[in-house]
C-alpha cells in the first residue's frame, strides 16, 4: 500500500508542477516557474508528444506584455524528447 500512496504522491506532484495554457491569449501577465525538480524523468516518446515537468507551456497562443521569469532548480533529472515534433521540458518556459 505504500508504494502505491508514493506513486499517487509523485503523479500529483508532477502534475500540479505543470502549467500549461493552449489556444489561449495571456496579456500584461507574470509567469513565474519556481519549480524544484530532484530525480525526475521526463520522456516524450512517438510522434507530436509533449511531456512537461515543473515546466510552464505555452502553445498555440498569444503573449503579449508580459513578464515570463524562470527560477527553477533542477537537481539528477533526465529529459528526452524521441520522435517527430515531440517535446520534453523539466524546469523550464516553452513557448510555440
Amino acid at each position: 500500500m505504500k508504494t502505491v500512496s508514493f506513486a499517487a504522491v509523485v503523479l500529483m506532484s508532477i502534475v500540479a508542477g505543470t502549467a500549461m495554457a493552449e489556444g489561449s491569449r495571456i496579456e500584461k501577465s507574470t509567469l513565474i516557474n519556481a519549480s524544484k525538480n530532484t530525480l525526475t524523468n521526463t520522456q516524450a516518446i512517438g510522434r507530436n508528444s509533449a511531456a512537461s515537468t515543473g515546466s510552464i507551456s505555452v502553445v498555440g497562443s498569444k503573449v503579449e506584455k508580459s513578464t515570463l521569469i524562470n527560477a527553477s532548480k533542477n537537481t539528477l533529472t533526465n529529459t528526452q524528447a524521441i520522435g517527430r515534433d515531440s517535446v520534453a521540458t523539466t524546469g523550464s518556459i516553452d513557448i510555440r
